[in-house]
Parts: structure tokens; C-alpha cells; sequence
């Protein structure tokens, strides 16, 4: 298994730049963003866009690169998903 301190470094030089920025909104998103209750490493799409400003377009386009990069996934189905970290980001999060 990869190290979990290089798993998100190494996962995301696999992406964007703007893919990595939306990463970063999301982990803040998922750990102290608005909307409560919800489970640990998740966030809500309206709250994502709501921070960062992507149009809704290419808003998925990122969320697709992050997924095939194996950082998050999605779950449920619009307009109700859930963006969770994949359990190995959430331990190399919890490691950092």
C-alpha cells in the first residue's frame, strides 16, 4: 500500500491545478463547512460551488478528475449527492 503521508501529494500531481484547488475547498468543506449534520469527510455540492465560484460545468469536470485520482467519490444521486473523501485520503489527512 502507498505511504498515506505521499498518498494525496502523489494523487494529486495526477491533476489540474484548478482540480487541486477544488480539492482543497472540498477537505475544508467536508470538515468545517455550514451545513450540519453530516458524516465526517463529506460535503454537499451547493456549498462546495457556494465557496469556490466554479460554474456548474466545470465544476464536475474537476469533481471527475478527483474521483478517476481516487480522492473522493460521489455518492447518492443530484440534486441530494454527498462528495466523501476516499477512506485513503481521510487517512492521509488524519496522518498530516
Amino acid at each position: 500500500m502507498e505511504n498515506p503521508a505521499s498518498f494525496i501529494s502523489d494523487r494529486l500531481l495526477r491533476v489540474s491545478i484548478p482540480a487541486r484547488k477544488l480539492f482543497d475547498v472540498i477537505v475544508r468543506e467536508a470538515y468545517h463547512g455550514p451545513l450540519r449534520p453530516k458524516p465526517e469527510g463529506t460535503a454537499t455540492p451547493p456549498e462546495i460551488l457556494e465557496a469556490c465560484g466554479l460554474d456548474v460545468g466545470e465544476f464536475y469536470t474537476l469533481l471527475d478528475m478527483l474521483t478517476q485520482a481516487g480522492l473522493i467519490g460521489l455518492s447518492s444521486s443530484y440534486p441530494f449527492e454527498e462528495i466523501r473523501l476516499t477512506p485513503e485520503a481521510k487517512d492521509a489527512l488524519r496522518d498530516a
